[in-house]
C-alpha cells in the first residue's frame, strides 16, 4: 500500500486489489469448462462474472494468478479479466471476467495459463484530482461521476452529494476534461470549460446542496441532515474492468447524535449503476433512520418503476441546449423502502445499524447518449433489477 498527502488529505492506493488483463493464451491449462449461463430473456451485455479465483487455480492447475487467460470458445476471443479483492484487503480472492450474454444464452469459457500478461484497455477509471480541489472523480464508458473533498471545502463550497458528469464517448474523459478546463481557466477561455459541450459531453448537473445521484443523510424529525465534504480517499480496485474505492466523512450532528460514515462505491464497465455501500459509526442508539436520494431540480419528474425497489429522476439540466438527465437509486433484493420528497431531493428512508453496510444502487444516464428518453431509463432500471435478483450462473465442466 502506497500513501500520499495532498492537501492536508490523505490518499491511499492499495495496489494488491489492482487489477490484471492478459494476452492470449500461449501455453495451455489442463483443459477445464466454465459453463456460464443467462437465465433470463433479455441480453446481459458487458457483464462482469465473479469467479473464486481459489477455484480458478485448483481445477486449472495454473499457479500464478496473473498468468490466468480466459478464453470465449465460442468467438474465440479472449477476455478481459481481473484480479481482485471482494472485502478490499489487498489480498485478491476473485478472478473478474467480462462477458457479453445474448437472451437465455450459455457460454464457455477456458482456461489457459499466458506466458506473458499485457495491460488490456482499460475501461474503468478513477482519481484523486489535487488540480481542481481534491475532486475524486471516476467514470466508465458511459458514465462519469465525481464527489468533492477538503479543499473544495476550505473554500466555503460544502456538499456530500454525488455529481454526474454526462459523456456520449466510450472514452475516459477525466482527465482531458480537468485538463481543458485547468488550461480554460488560464487563458480566460470559457469555451474549454467542462461545462461547454465540445463533442464528448460536458459537465451540466447542479449538485449543490442536494443530494446528487446517491448521496446520503440523516432523515430525523422530518429534517435532511447531511455530512460536509470527505476528508480521505483510498482506490481499492483500479480496473482494467472494476473500480471500487473508499471514502470516509468525518463526524457531524444529527440533533443529539454525531455520527460518522465510510462509503465504498464499486463501478463495472459497462453499466451505469454504482454500488454504494455505507456504513455509519454511531453511539446511544441502537439504529439511525437514513436517506439515500436523488436532487430535485425545475422540471424534474420523479417515478417509482418498481414501487420499494426504484426511484427514479428525469429532468432538464441546467445548460437548455444540453437535454436530460435520468438519476436513480435502487435498491438490493430483499430491500425495500418508502419514498420521501423533502428539500429538494427525492430519497428512499433506510434503517442504518451502527458498523453494518448498508448496500444500495445509483446512477445516471442522458438523453444525448444511449439513454434518450425517460421510458429508456426507466427500462434499464427495470432490467438492471432484473440482473441484480437473477445473478449469472456458474458451473464447471
Amino acid at each position: 500500500m502506497t500513501s500520499a498527502h495532498r492537501n492536508g488529505l490523505l490518499v491511499l492506493l492499495t495496489l494488491g486489489a489492482c487489477g490484471y488483463s492478459f494476452a492470449r493464451p500461449q501455453a495451455r491449462g489442463n483443459g477445464k469448462i466454465l459453463e456460464v449461463t443467462n437465465s433470463l430473456k433479455i441480453a446481459r451485455p458487458e457483464t462482469v462474472v465473479e469467479i473464486s479465483l481459489s477455484d480458478v487455480l485448483a481445477k486449472t492447475g495454473i499457479a500464478d494468478p496473473r498468468h490466468v487467460a480466459v478464453e470465449d470458445q465460442s468467438s474465440h476471443q479472449t477476455l478481459a479479466t481481473q484480479i481482485y479483492s471482494s472485502d478490499g484487503s489487498g489480498t485478491a480472492d476473485t478472478l473478474l471476467v467480462l462477458v457479453n450474454l445474448g437472451p437465455k444464452q450459455t457460454i464457455r469459457l477456458a482456461f489457459r495459463e499466458a506466458l506473458e500478461n499485457s495491460a488490456a484497455k482499460a475501461l474503468v477509471y478513477g482519481r484523486l484530482v489535487p488540480e481542481r480541489k481534491d475532486d475524486f472523480a471516476w467514470e466508465n464508458e458511459k458514465v462519469a461521476y465525481r464527489v468533492y473533498g477538503p479543499a473544495l471545502e476550505a473554500t466555503g463550497e460544502i456538499s456530500s452529494g454525488i455529481d454526474v458528469w454526462s459523456k456520449r464517448v466510450p472514452a475516459l474523459i477525466i482527465d482531458d476534461w480537468y485538463k481543458r478546463d485547468v488550461e480554460g481557466a488560464r487563458t480566460k477561455n470559457p469555451e474549454l470549460s467542462y461545462h461547454k459541450d465540445d463533442g464528448t459531453g460536458l459537465d451540466s448537473y447542479d449538485v449543490g446542496k442536494t443530494r446528487g445521484c446517491g448521496g446520503t443523510g440523516v432523515w430525523l424529525n422530518g429534517k435532511l441532515l447531511v455530512s460536509k465534504n470527505f476528508t480521505s480517499a483510498k482506490i481499492l480496485a483500479a480496473g482494467p474492468i472494476r473500480f471500487s474505492f473508499e471514502l470516509e466523512y468525518s463526524p457531524w450532528k444529527a440533533d443529539e447524535l454525531t455520527l460518522s460514515e465510510k462509503k465504498v462505491i464499486t463501478l463495472d464497465a459497462g453499466s451505469h449503476m454504482n454500488k454504494i455501500q455505507s456504513t455509519f459509526s454511531f453511539s446511544g442508539a441502537e439504529g439511525v433512520t437514513i436517506a439515500a436520494g436523488l436532487g430535485m431540480h425545475t422540471g424534474a419528474i420523479v417515478s417509482s418503476p418498481m414501487e420499494g425497489r426504484i426511484l427514479s429522476v428525469w429532468e432538464p439540466l441546467t445548460d437548455a441546449t444540453a437535454g436530460f438527465d435520468g438519476t436513480s437509486v435502487t435498491l438490493p433484493m430483499g430491500a425495500a423502502a418508502p419514498i420521501v420528497k423533502a428539500e429538494g431531493n427525492a430519497f428512499f428512508v433506510l434503517n442504518a445499524i451502527a458498523g453494518k453496510p448498508l448496500t444500495y444502487f445509483a446512477g445516471a444516464g442522458w438523453s444525448k447518449s444511449d439513454i434518450p428518453e425517460q421510458k429508456a431509463w426507466n427500462d434499464y432500471l427495470r432490467e438492471f433489477i432484473l440482473a441484480q435478483d437473477h445473478p449469472l450462473e456458474i458451473h464447471w465442466k
